[in-house]
């Protein structure tokens, strides 16, 4: 992974001519580009192929099914040119390994604590549990609160040197260097970088304090 960059930029728009060109204008500033489902629905899992053109890219599909489909998301995720992918776990061990086994070499990501305050009521009281589970089950990686230091803390003391890539940083009020320093690998940036009226700087100003 590209550590020189921290950046994952979300592109959480719905044309795929918006996300093409925000890609292509910040591709050479970040380390890898997020798709969400609102970008997915509206324009085909072709999409991913297009960006990866730019840079890679993680599936941010928070998947959360029964085995079997499970693992025909992360087939059509990892035809199209999936770098990662994200997932629950609360579906239980028979979906994670299922997910795994079919995603190959494609990385999963498993989400243990999420980036809105709702996080609390159910996800946070079983964190403990998500972690063990995930490491049992061979993910590369986990989703971490950057607006929640103190947890995101907690989550790296828990998975050692496994990769950590922290959403809630900007519009969320975390912020990247507080995120990198408590433990984040990779940072996830969305509406601010194309908000900003000028990603590269905002982008370069970000990088260069990291």
């Amino acid at each position: 992974m590209p550590r020189h960059k921290r950046v994952i930029a979300a592109l959480d728009v719905f044309e795929s001519s918006e996300a093409i060109r925000i890609a292509d204008q910040i591709k050479e500033e970040i380390a890898f580009i997020k798709v969400n489902w609102p970008l997915v629905m509206n324009e085909g899992i072709g999409i991913v192929g297009k960006l990866s053109r730019f840079s890679p890219v993680i599936c941010d599909f928070k998947i959360a099914d029964v085995p079997n489909t499970n693992a025909l998301i992360a087939r059509k995720s990892r035809e199209n040119g999936a770098w990662g992918i994200i997932s629950h776990q609360f579906t239980g061990r028979d979906s994670m390994e299922a997910l795994i086994k079919e995603a190959g070499d494609m990385k999963v990501f498993s989400v243990v604590s999420m980036s809105n305050a709702g996080s609390r009521d159910f996800i946070d009281l079983h964190t403990d549990e998500m972690i063990d589970m995930s490491k049992e089950c061979g993910v590369y990686g986990f989703v971490a609160p950057g607006n929640n230091t103190k947890m995101l803390e907690y989550i790296r003391s828990r998975v050692g040197n496994s990769c950590i890539i922290s959403p809630g940083i900007g519009a969320q009020g975390g912020t990247p260097a507080e995120a990198i320093k408590h433990g984040a690998d990779y940072i996830i940036i969305g509406r601010s970088i194309y908000e900003s009226g000028d990603p590269v700087s905002y982008l370069r100003e970000i990088n260069s304090g990291l």
